[in-house]
């Protein structure tokens, strides 16, 4: 696929996560219910080519279920999440491995998950685990890693694909100062070759100067989005009044 073509597509997007108190035993308690499920918030965000939109807002406002919406780690309620293109994610890391399997297994199955060829796979697998610095370890069963070197492995399989769509939460480097160092050059390479990027982050800064769209999201509903130079103020504005 022509990474112009790229795109993504998230109409009324609606997630209701189910805990013990939503249990209704009563007439009152199901009408509750039913008038919660009638003001459902949804989210509706469209993406192109050349957009690197920041996702911006308090904690627990919705942007890493946002995110992991879009990545398909979760299922919408109600609305639709269409991704066109090769998505690779910088979200918790470490999701996806199964840790009864060794290193080079899950280097396989992630990119297996992404769309990969074995060809694909097994022709990354030497720089992966040169970046990560887990030579000794690749055949080892993933339970015997210890935390660092699970985030090395996760970062250095998305470092090393190809991907049209980036989605990032909060993740930019990992490991002690000479792996961030290598980790930040390796990541500002991957970002420039994606055509989409949608980045969680708390860092203001960085949305004024890398994002040329921005998202603020206030109680899993987005209330402001357009030009960073306009989001940003507003988000700040509202931040200070809470304060």
């Amino acid at each position: 696929m022509d990474r112009r073509d790229a795109a993504i597509q998230v109409d009324g997007l609606s997630i209701r996560f189910r805990l013990s108190y939503d249990k209704a035993y009563t007439a009152a308690g199901r009408l509750q219910q039913m008038v919660r499920s009638l003001q459902r918030r949804t989210v509706s965000l469209h993406a192109g080519p050349g957009d690197i939109i920041g996702l911006i807002g308090p904690n627990g406002s919705g942007k890493t279920t946002f995110l992991r919406a879009v990545s398909g780690i979760y299922r919408p309620d109600d609305g639709t999440v269409d991704v066109h293109g090769r998505i690779s994610t910088l979200l918790s890391l470490g999701t996806g491995f199964d840790n009864t399997l060794s290193g080079h297994d899950n280097i396989v199955l992630s990119g297996l998950l992404i769309g990969m060829t074995p060809h694909e796979i097994e022709a990354r697998v030497p720089e992966i685990v040169a970046f990560a610095g887990v030579e000794d370890f690749l055949d080892v069963p993933m339970k015997y890693y210890s935390s660092g070197m699970i985030a090395r492995l996760s970062f250095a399989i998305v470092l090393s694909m190809e991907p049209d769509v980036v989605l990032i939460d909060e993740v930019f480097s990992v490991g002690d100062l000479a792996f961030k160092r290598k980790s930040e050059a390796a990541m500002h390479d991957m970002l420039s070759r994606a055509s989409i990027q949608l980045i969680v982050t708390h860092d203001l800064s960085l949305v004024r100067s890398h994002c040329n769209r921005a998202v603020m999201f206030l109680d899993g509903r987005i209330a402001h989005e357009g030009d960073p130079d306009d989001v940003v103020p507003a988000y700040e504005k509202w931040s200070n009044g809470r304060s």
